[in-house]
């Protein structure tokens, strides 16, 4: 009897799931071959089920699903009407989506109950091939990545460079870019902190060393020689340091061999954008965290390599100022408090010092306050376009000083802000900005839902995994070629295509899946609720406000945004893992 009502059961979990996912087989392809494929859903579900059906979580962990079923449920929302329309337009739609929550959260309850078995359990079976690994961890690391990335460079040669690469390259060169045009420069220098201005200096010096020398592609070999040399000597750090620290040597070789074999770690190795070598300083930061929260016996040389770690972090990307003076005050909860304080003070100091002190006397010019404006700035512009015939000729007027309001319609775009935020006026005052966020304040009280809906179809793709975009960058960027200057790659066009095809064959397989965004984000944040409780979880924190950065930046399913997030769970594994099962023993 107890085995025919779990069969029933079994029938009716598979019935909402089915009914959760197929909605993209109607969508993508032909009636009949949709239906087939939810036959077919519905078949394997059931095996599933039946297998292995469980639920032993603790309440935060069903909390957390029921919010995860929820929001991608409203996701499939905005992805097709860009409003919850799907979710809250009618009564019929409202008890569809609930019986779709109902059958995601069925669903992740199994299938997150058995992963977190696996995450706790402790394997002790030994593996003989990693002896030699487990006693040279870090040359065998640091040679087996340098094979795999050197593939990478070859094909590639003399490295990657995105649209703000050549910008910088550009700044280097004493030449005008768009970022001169959205501030009002302190000097005639065309060099800006757009862009963190050390890696401006360290990209363009060494490419403008390459022009000097008559030869541009050594320079930028140059630069990305060295940017390769620091990926590499940090994965394997992090790598030796997990295995030195009695983590199962196999956990470790997991984190090795996908760094080393999935191609998107391959491609932003040799890639110049910032993200690359800020995620490599973050990894050592968040890897001093660890250090602090799990040593007791901290020496001054620890408490030295977390201030240079943060600076790095704050040099190299300009957000990064505010992930190490959120994480570090968390270490408060040591005995010793003063060393934690006059670190944090030293960091805040020496920073603010470069920026508003350094920088200015050189003659740098710093950012626009647009950077940070991308939600208000999407909200106004989506508020225009479904309301304009509510706002006064002189709130039209107010705004026009801030944005340009003629062409706020057409800028619009719901997954990226550039094309409105680019338009603001870098002439406008204070006064202009305070009489600007008067109308914004008044349109959030008039129509809140518009600006929910701004904000949500600009975030999405951070948390549905059904919406995605590239991943990485490959093709030769025009804008230094067409500035003059002859950057170009070899001639091995046949294996960079082949390259080319491995990553994309790579992403739509099953292992593809740890690409994914929405995956990165619920599974950091899955994996900071498994560790909350204890004070472990502190060394988590970068990673979780790098997503909220990504919530707060302007472009939906951005994936460099994410890259940080990705390689801190990739590399910080092993250690996880070894917590987790500490935890469950």
């Amino acid at each position: 009897m107890k085995k025919i009502k779990e069969n029933y059961q079994n029938i009716i979990y598979s019935i909402l799931t089915t009914i959760s996912v197929c909605a993209y087989f109607f969508r993508y392809l032909n009636n009949n071959l949709a239906w087939f494929l939810s036959f077919l859903l519905f078949i394997f579900l059931f095996i599933y089920y039946y297998k292995f059906r469980s639920n032993n979580l603790v309440l935060r962990e069903k909390i957390f699903i029921i919010i995860m079923s929820f929001i991608l449920v409203l996701g499939y929302s905005y992805e097709i009407k860009t409003t919850g329309e799907l979710f809250f337009g009618s009564i019929p739609n409202f008890f569809l989506s609930i019986l779709k929550i109902l059958g995601f959260y069925f669903f992740f309850t199994t299938l997150i109950s058995h992963f977190s078995k696996h995450l706790q359990k402790e394997y002790k079976k030994e593996f003989k091939f990693l002896n030699k690994f487990t006693k040279n961890h870090f040359l065998y690391s640091f040679i087996f990545l340098s094979i795999c990335y050197s593939v990478y460079l070859i094909l590639y040669y003399p490295g990657i460079i995105n649209y703000d690469n050549a910008n910088q390259i550009k700044e280097m060169m004493g030449m005008h870019t768009r970022y001169l045009d959205a501030i009002n420069p302190i000097s005639d220098l065309t060099l800006t902190n757009f862009n963190p201005i050390i890696h401006t200096f360290l990209l363009g010096g060494l490419f403008k060393f390459g022009y000097l020398i008559g030869n541009v592609n050594f320079g930028m070999f140059l630069y990305t020689i060295f940017q390769l040399f620091i990926v590499i000597y940090v994965y394997s750090h992090i790598i030796s340091y997990s295995v030195n620290h009695k983590v199962n040597p196999i956990n470790s070789f997991i984190s090795l061999l996908i760094l080393g074999l999935v191609p998107l770690f391959g491609y932003y190795s040799i890639t110049a954008v910032k993200d690359t070598l800020y995620t490599a300083f973050l990894l050592l930061f968040t890897l001093d965290i660890y250090h602090f929260t799990t040593t007791n016996d901290l020496k001054k040389w620890d408490y030295i390599r977390l201030f240079l770690t943060s600076m790095l972090v704050c040099l190299f990307r300009n957000n990064g100022f505010f992930i190490v003076i959120i994480t570090i005050p968390f270490l408060l909860y040591q005995k010793r408090k003063l060393p934690i304080i006059s670190l944090l003070l030293l960091v805040i100091f020496s920073y603010t010092s470069f920026n508003n002190i350094l920088l200015p006397s050189l003659g740098i010019s710093g950012t626009s306050i647009r950077e940070t404006l991308s939600i208000p700035f999407q909200q106004t512009a989506r508020y225009v376009i479904y309301y304009e015939d509510e706002l006064s000729e002189e709130e039209k007027d107010v705004i026009s000083k801030v944005l340009d309001y003629d062409n706020l319609k057409t800028n619009y775009d719901k997954d990226l802000a550039d094309p409105v935020k680019n338009k603001y006026n870098k002439d406008a005052t204070n006064e202009d900005l305070i009489n600007y966020f008067e109308v914004w304040f008044n349109g959030l009280l008039k129509h809140p839902l518009v600006y929910i809906d701004a904000t949500i179809n600009n975030i999405s793709g951070y948390f549905n995994p059904f919406e995605n975009s590239w991943k990485v960058y490959h093709k030769l960027n025009p804008k230094l070629p067409e500035a003059g200057f002859d950057y170009h790659y070899n001639n091995l066009s046949l294996g960079r295509s082949l390259m080319h095809d491995y990553e994309i064959i790579f992403e739509c397989s099953l292992f593809g899946l740890i690409l994914n965004i929405a995956f990165i984000t619920w599974f950091s944040i899955y994996i900071f609720l498994k560790l909350c409780k204890d004070k472990y979880y502190i060394f988590l924190i970068p990673n979780i406000i790098s997503i909220l950065f990504c919530v707060l930046s302007p472009a939906n399913t951005y994936y460099r945004y994410i890259y940080p997030s990705l390689l801190i769970m990739v590399c910080m594994y092993p250690l996880i893992k070894k917590m987790l099962e500490t935890k469950a023993n």
